[in-house]
């Protein structure tokens, strides 16, 4: 026998001495993805006999032992010498066996440098309980660095990438594997089917893990690396469902909130209708004023708040399916609260007339606005103009609009026509224009 692999086989410090019997092992596999099953009474001890006795050993993994650890009371000796240095050592989660000036061993798997850890990477990728613990020792490394430069991004991008997409199912390792991920990726020069890869792993992590908090900001996190909507084109419906679904689970997780209704947002520039109309027929219109009554319930106007505003801007723009949907949810009313609540914040209130300036292009939805509460609040908008004239210019569109549609659209209205046609003619003569 050649080879011998007794991963996470429990009290192997009972077996030692049936062990040396096989001298002509040549690959001895003890290691443990626990610590717990792996704790040897006399640890120099066995670790001597195996050592001694097995002359052919070229690799031997004993991560998660206590076998490089210091001597019990009754070890002997304190120093095993090896005949001739091995081809691989294991040494992951030995303490600070990795750590030690002279390892006889020309590969070695463990957490005191990059290329240690991109060795257990490589070695342990089918043992989820250990593969775990390296992402976690990956994480450390490529957050916090090392004594020495690290130059092997790429290669620690991709192992990480088969880790998570070969254990989808373990949630603790995916959660180490994002988080790693994050920092990794922001090193790599990605091309486009590393970026496709990229994408597709972390929103598989998500799809499967949508309970796990912390999974799902991680992969939020990492989504944000890439330019959206141009890199995440190829799978752009699924993450549209998902992000949806993130903010209806989570939506008591405020930094979760914000990073999701950014990628809405960022989802919704720069993309066509169609698209537009597919997002929005997964609730995301409904999902996102959902999120502002909640902020306005506490009279808090934040970034989840503008952005979220800035989203219904972007997704109804050229698109009257999402305008629809917009009013049906009762968005006109919540405009209405969020301007009474928050009237000085001048970037929320562009981003609501951008939104109503939507609305007011549509032929078929514009009489929605014919209400006297509505048109006195774009009326007294039209001067705003200390800073920019946009607020103002988007307000006289929308009232422009409404005049279009001639008296009879006016007849219920207390606030008269031609007054307001004077109003915007008025302060279009006073836009600075350049």
């Amino acid at each position: 026998m050649t080879t011998l692999i007794l991963f996470d086989v429990p009290d192997l410090y009972r077996t030692i001495d049936s062990i040396i019997t096989l001298t002509e092992l040549r690959f001895l596999d003890l290691s443990q993805s626990s610590r717990d099953t792996g704790l040897y009474p006399r640890p120099v001890t066995a670790l001597h006999k195996l050592v001694t006795n097995l002359k052919q050993l070229t690799c031997l993994d004993i991560s998660s032992t206590n076998l490089a650890a210091q001597p019990s009371p009754k070890d002997w000796p304190v120093r095993p010498d090896m005949h001739k240095p091995l081809d691989f050592i294991g040494l992951f989660n030995c303490e600070n066996a990795s750590h030690f000036g002279e390892i006889p061993a020309k590969h070695i798997s463990g957490d005191a440098n990059e290329d240690q850890v991109i060795m257990a990477l490589q070695m342990y990728k089918d043992r989820a309980g250990l593969l775990q613990s390296v992402l976690n020792e990956s994480y450390q490394l490529y957050r916090f660095g090392n004594s020495n430069p690290l130059v092997r991004h790429t290669e620690a991008l991709h192992l990480v990438l088969n880790a998570m997409q070969n254990h989808l199912e373990d949630s603790t390792l995916q959660i180490a594997g994002s988080a790693s991920l994050f920092y990794i990726i922001r090193k790599v020069a990605m091309n486009r089917d590393t970026k496709k890869r990229v994408v597709s792993a972390l929103l598989s992590g998500m799809e499967t893990h949508m309970e796990e908090q912390v999974m799902v900001r991680n992969c939020c996190l990492s989504l944000c690396q890439f330019e959206i909507p141009q890199e995440i084109l190829f799978d752009y419906s699924r993450l549209a469902i998902l992000l949806v679904t993130v903010l209806q689970h989570h939506n008591a997780d405020n930094l979760t909130q914000r990073i999701v209704v950014f990628l809405l947002n960022s989802m919704a520039c720069h993309v066509e209708g169609d698209q537009k109309v597919q997002v929005g027929s997964f609730g995301a219109i409904e999902m996102i004023l959902d999120q502002i009554r909640r902020k306005l319930a506490t009279n808090m106007c934040d970034d989840v708040m503008e952005v979220g505003w800035s989203f219904l801007w972007n997704i109804t723009d050229e698109t009257p399916v999402n305008c629809e949907r917009f009013l049906k949810a009762d968005g006109l009313l919540l405009f209405h609260k969020c301007f009474d609540a928050f009237r000085n914040e001048r970037e929320l209130v562009r981003n609501m007339m951008g939104l109503i300036g939507n609305i007011a292009e549509v032929d078929g939805l514009r009489s929605q606005l014919m209400n006297d509460d509505y048109v006195k609040i774009f009326s007294a908008l039209l001067d705003l103009v200390e800073d920019s004239i946009e607020i103002s210019y988007n307000s006289a569109g929308v009232l422009a609009h409404m005049v279009s549609d001639g008296e009879e659209a006016w007849s219920g209205l207390t606030v008269q026509r031609e007054q307001v046609m004077a109003s915007v003619v008025k302060v279009g003569w006073n836009w600075i224009l350049f």
